[in-house]
């Protein structure tokens, strides 16, 4: 974990994250940075458009078809665990859940590649942190 002072809840969370699938990872990621519920200054716009192209390359078909995220049932489940946290708790868990995906091995260098030269997670932890 990048962050020493995360609730139980928050912890919870990041351990259930950190069991999902890698392309489950991205996916839920997309998912919640869309749909954060919180104020930030920081452009996460690149980062939503970064890993919707590692998403692509994880499952070509994805930029084809559009995505039901009801049937991901373990990620709505971590979603609604998500909408219970507050804010600065919801702040942490993105900390934590894009430090998680950058720490983790894709099994693929240019995708590897892409998300340690471009997924800024400690700009992004350091512009919610010291708000």
């Amino acid at each position: 974990m990048l962050l020493d002072s995360n609730t139980n809840k928050v912890i919870d969370l990041v351990n259930t994250f950190d069991d999902l699938k890698n392309i489950d990872k991205i996916r839920l990621a997309i998912y919640l940075l869309e749909n954060k519920n919180f104020e930030i200054n920081f452009n996460i716009k690149d980062m939503i458009i970064l890993l919707k192209e590692v998403l692509n390359k994880l499952n070509p078909s994805y930029s084809k078809t559009i995505v039901n995220f009801a049937k991901y049932k373990h990620l709505l489940f971590l979603s609604a665990n998500y909408l219970e946290l507050n804010d600065e708790e919801k702040k942490k868990f993105s900390i934590e859940m894009l430090f998680n995906i950058y720490e983790t091995d894709f099994k693929d260098k240019t995708i590897n590649k892409e998300i340690n030269n471009h997924l800024y997670v400690y700009d992004y932890c350091y512009s919610l942190m010291n708000k």
